[in-house]
């Protein structure tokens, strides 16, 4: 940095505004830093713009507050005066936004999470971990429901975000929503051990003729768009939405049904005598988040994303939504 002669060593009032917070955090970042570059580079700025915004405050100021050294530069005793309270100030700032992000949620409050049934024994419990890890002062309200109700429940302002799942984008979102997927599971057709004997896959087609086991209305609804792609009505006969009831029924032999991946992980075993066939051509169920389309999104929202962005979901079989 050059200067153009002496500055003058006469203050007048001291001037409303000589020097504000950014200011301070690019004197902070000097005395950590000790070069222009480096300090710019930490604030995300310019090593101009940096150098700019120290020349306006010498100038207010009336003193110098850098001098060259080498090719590098150092603070003047005036700018270590002001870079030890800066430390001060800067520290003072940032605990005043951390306590108004306690206030916007990310820390504090409660985080309102309707999801479905397989979800609440598998994802949200891994939820629950993540943010006893990172926001312990969060509390989680979580409800259970089937996607219909869950995306109601967003629209009516009754919870921040709704896991659900959807079948081949046959979700019906709440105008001003926005859906972000998360995660694909496979679906399988579950059988009882003497139909699927020597089988290693499943054509759907070739089931045409057995009683079928009906889940939730969105489940029931895919079985009838594959069962219609495969040529067949499915004579439906007994319907449930518990799954480990499913499974059993299944295994009996009686009647088959189609289940999700996150359901039969859900379920962690399945009866002896049943078995379940991945399909041919494969069939897959797609999981994701729910939440209103803002300008600024909510920090509950927020946070709730950070915490699922972290869960592994190979430990229940499903794949990384493209």
């Amino acid at each position: 940095m050059t200067y153009d002669g002496p500055m003058s060593s006469v203050r007048g009032a001291d001037p409303i505004g000589a020097i504000d917070s950014t200011e301070m955090r690019i004197l902070h970042a000097l005395a950590t830093t000790g070069s222009l570059t480096a300090a710019a580079a930490s604030l995300g700025l310019s090593q101009p713009a940096v150098s700019q915004r120290i020349k306006r405050v010498e100038t207010r100021l009336s003193v110098p507050l850098i001098e060259r050294q080498g090719r590098g530069i150092r603070l003047t005793t005036a700018g270590v005066i002001l870079a030890e309270h800066a430390r001060t100030v800067v520290a003072e700032i940032d605990a005043a936004l951390a306590a108004i992000d306690d206030l916007r949620g990310e820390r504090g409050g409660s985080l309102r999470l309707v999801g479905f049934p397989s979800a609440s024994a598998t994802i949200v419990p891994a939820i629950m971990r993540g943010l006893e890890a990172e926001a312990p002062e969060v509390s989680l309200q979580y409800r259970e429901a089937e996607p219909p109700a869950a995306i109601a429940m967003l629209r009516d302002g009754e919870v921040d975000c709704a896991l659900i799942f959807d079948y081949e984008g046959a979700a019906e979102l709440p105008a001003g929503s926005v859906f972000t997927p998360l995660w694909r599971e496979t679906v399988s057709l579950v059988v009882g051990e003497a139909r699927a004997e020597g089988l290693e896959t499943a054509h759907l087609a070739d089931y045409a003729a057995e009683h079928w086991i009906a889940g939730c209305e969105k489940c029931r609804g895919h079985l009838l768009t594959a069962a219609a792609e495969s040529g067949f009505e499915p004579e439906i006969i007994q319907e449930t939405d518990n799954v480990p009831a499913m499974l059993a029924m299944a295994a009996v032999g009686g009647a088959v049904a189609l289940v999700p991946g996150l359901a039969l992980a859900a379920a962690r075993t399945l009866p002896d005598d049943a078995v379940a066939l991945p399909l041919d051509p494969p069939r897959y169920r797609t999981i994701g988040l729910v939440s209103m389309d803002t300008a600024n999104e909510s920090p509950q929202v927020r946070l709730c994303k950070r915490l699922i962005a972290r869960i592994d979901g190979t430990a229940w079989g499903l794949e990384t939504a493209e």
